[in-house]
């Protein structure tokens, strides 16, 4: 009898203790999954945040930019329109988005905020799915040549300022034109031709907003900037987590 009870002794430990590793491989895979949510949740919260960055315009990215003579209820007359070199931030390619303040080569500013352009207070989303197909579409086209970053720059202006039914930048088409658009003769028709065809092309084009990013300022001329893969940070991050998570599984496997 006294055998029979330790040998229902035993087999009780043996469950118990098969439970008990049982429970660890269940809290160890619930906290492999919560790291991982957790971690994710920072890079989301990374990347749509928005936060103060200094920021200098050197010069027109390809040395020299394109006359446009504009007209809108922001400002009206000549103006060059073409792609920006940043530094800081370094090596970036920026494009206006304001009309209504201006900016200096060479000056350094550090009232801008950067944002993703999917976390940007000021545009709708109808027209942020605008931007991010031009950019998708034909933003590498635009920095080959100064008429093609002059066209690509009028375009995003007319995306970004235009109030009309219709995106249209000739100013000789009265019924489409709307409030923003170029008159020759000093705007090339080479620039006011190649916009609209891009303008008309951007349904071909996906809306995601993925890369794209703001630069806003209360005083000088808002910028916008395309990355095509993840900032750094982000991606140290990701990378970080995604190890954390294989260690956390390696243990999960082999307790």
């Amino acid at each position: 009898m006294r055998a029979q009870i330790l040998g229902v002794t035993h087999l009780t430990s043996a469950s118990d203790s098969k439970r008990t590793i049982e429970e660890k491989r269940s809290m160890r895979s619930l906290h492999s999954g919560l790291i991982g949510a957790c971690l994710l949740g920072v890079c989301l919260m990374f990347a749509s945040a928005a936060y103060a960055e200094p920021l200098t315009a050197t010069g027109f990215y390809l040395g020299s930019a394109q006359t446009i003579s504009l007209t809108d209820p922001a400002r009206n007359g000549n103006v060059s329109a073409g792609a920006f070199s940043l530094n800081p931030p370094a090596g970036e390619i920026a494009y206006c988005i304001d009309l209504a303040q201006t900016i200096s080569f060479g000056a350094l500013y550090t009232d801008y905020t950067k944002s993703s352009l999917a976390a940007d207070g000021v545009l709708s989303p109808l027209r942020k799915g605008e931007i991010a197909q031009l950019f998708h579409g034909f933003y590498t086209t635009s920095l080959l040549n100064t008429t093609n970053s002059a066209a690509f720059q009028l375009a995003l202006w007319e995306i970004v300022f235009e109030t009309g039914p219709s995106l249209d930048v000739d100013g000789a088409h009265a019924a489409t034109r709307g409030v923003n658009y170029a008159s020759n003769p000093d705007t090339p028709g080479s620039v006011i031709a190649l916009a609209d065809s891009w303008l008309a092309g951007l349904g071909a084009f996906s809306t995601d907003t993925t890369g794209l990013y703001t630069y806003r300022s209360p005083e000088h001329q808002d910028q916008i900037v395309y990355h095509r893969t993840p900032e750094p940070p982000t991606l140290i991050i990701l990378g970080a987590g995604l190890g954390l998570i294989a260690f956390l599984t390696r243990r999960r496997v082999n307790p």
